[in-house]
């Protein structure tokens, strides 16, 4: 059930019996801009660990076991084009319960207490406890993203896949010296914008009344949420051709014990009557799994890097490619992974890989209907971008569509855009 409670914002309901959770979601989506990435993760830690009613961490848990051990979450993160502003919280099913609980009604009175009463010292500051300690715990978090090459990796790797995008510059979960100039009331300045001028979209999953909980929601939220700022969702895929011509390549010399590489590739869009699901399989096949051509040839079979695999992004058909060797195998490596590419072009792979890489897909697909966030994350899709979404039955025709032609001309489609180096001692 899907429907509109105010101006750009949505309510979809998706009534399930097979768990014994129900978790209500709240998103405020907004263009990347990264001016706003900071505030926006800031925003999400402060929220979450206190407010009006419920001033310090502790009296959030304490209300959330009284609530039979419902979990609050909040969270930012990418979703295309769009900086995700997330609040959850997930409980109990008050079936499962003795007594009338008012699960529905009292899990959602705690999730809009923390999104629309946060805990203010005065109109124009967060309480200073509150403020000075989420910051400071996220400087530390931010800190600690040096020490995580792998990631630092990636992270150098994105810079260069966005070079023509600036908003993308800069991480989704944000940036060490933005931070240290963030102030308490630029902060809560930021919180009446987002809070005010998102897209909002709220997923409701598991044991539910459809129309009871519209009901609720139209009584008890939508008048916390309309106006008539809201923006629209406009969704933007960003253009390669620039780096196809010339890929982007950076190289850095680090005092770490491991090197690292990075690389990107784009897919040209499908041809007609492909299935829709090559390019995960020929993933599959290539280097995202423990059975793929990069594990077995490049880590195993040749020992030319501690840890290798790829990543494919259907979205905006980008693969990835990451792997912790020494320095000293850097060409050896690329060139042993190009080989595989090469090998997969060809046409070289044999039938039991592409039915491995088939059950695989479908056992994923199986394990992650058995979760209730894919199903959060299902309606998300068919509200922002449709396209991206495939009904049960339609993934399991394309499934079975998969063909070596297929993967050999999805490989062939591929063009590197960029690749990161970081040489260590």
């Amino acid at each position: 059930m899907r429907e509109t409670l105010a101006k750009n914002v949505v309510l979809n309901i998706k009534q399930l019996q097979q768990f014994r959770t129900i978790k209500i979601q709240i998103d405020f989506l907004r263009p990347i801009d990264k001016k706003e990435s900071t505030k926006r993760r800031l925003l999400a830690n402060v929220m979450s660990n206190s407010s009006a009613k419920y001033p310090s961490f502790k009296a959030i848990n304490d209300r959330e076991m009284e609530l039979y051990g419902a979990e609050i979450n909040a969270y930012t993160r990418s979703l295309l084009n769009f900086n995700d502003l997330g609040f959850s919280v997930e409980f109990a099913d008050p079936s499962f319960l003795t007594g009338n609980t008012k699960q529905l009604e009292n899990n959602l009175e705690l999730l809009n207490d923390i999104i629309f009463h946060p805990n203010l010292k005065s109109a124009d500051e967060f309480d200073e406890m509150a403020f000075t300690t989420e910051k400071r715990n996220m400087l530390s978090n931010l800190e600690a993203v040096d020490d995580n090459q792998d990631l630092v990796s990636m992270l150098e790797l994105a810079k260069l896949v966005h070079l023509n995008d600036q908003n993308r510059q800069l991480p989704i979960f944000g940036d060490k010296e933005e931070l240290k100039s963030l102030t308490n009331s630029e902060l809560v300045d930021y919180y009446h914008q987002a809070i005010d001028n998102d897209f909002v979209m709220i997923n409701v999953v598991g044991n539910v009344d459809p129309e009871k909980f519209s009901k609720l929601m139209r009584d008890k939220f939508t008048g916390l949420v309309e106006s008539k700022n809201r923006r629209d969702l406009q969704v933007q895929f960003e253009d390669f051709t620039d780096l196809i011509k010339m890929p982007a390549t950076k190289t850095d010399q680090k005092t770490v014990n491991q090197s690292h590489l990075a690389l990107a590739f784009v897919s040209d869009k499908l041809e007609k009557g492909s299935s829709h699901l090559a390019p995960q399989a020929m993933n599959l096949i290539f280097g995202g799994d423990d059975q793929s051509q990069l594990f077995l040839q490049v880590r195993e079979r040749n020992s030319l890097a501690y840890s290798v695999s790829s990543t494919y992004q259907p979205t905006n058909h980008l693969l990835t490619v990451q792997a912790g060797l020494d320095g000293k195998d850097m060409a050896k490596a690329i060139a042993l992974i190009k080989r595989q590419l090469e090998f997969i072009q060809n046409g070289e792979f044999t039938d039991s890989q592409i039915e491995h890489a088939k059950k695989v897909l479908h056992t994923r697909r199986e394990v992650a209907s058995d979760t209730i966030q894919h199903y959060i994350m299902r309606s998300m899709w068919e509200t922002v971008y449709p396209e991206a979404v495939l009904a049960e039955d339609k993934y399991q025709n394309e499934l079975a569509k998969v063909s070596r032609n297929d993967i050999i001309r999805v490989a062939n489609r591929l063009h590197i855009i960029a690749q990161y180096q970081m040489m260590g001692e």
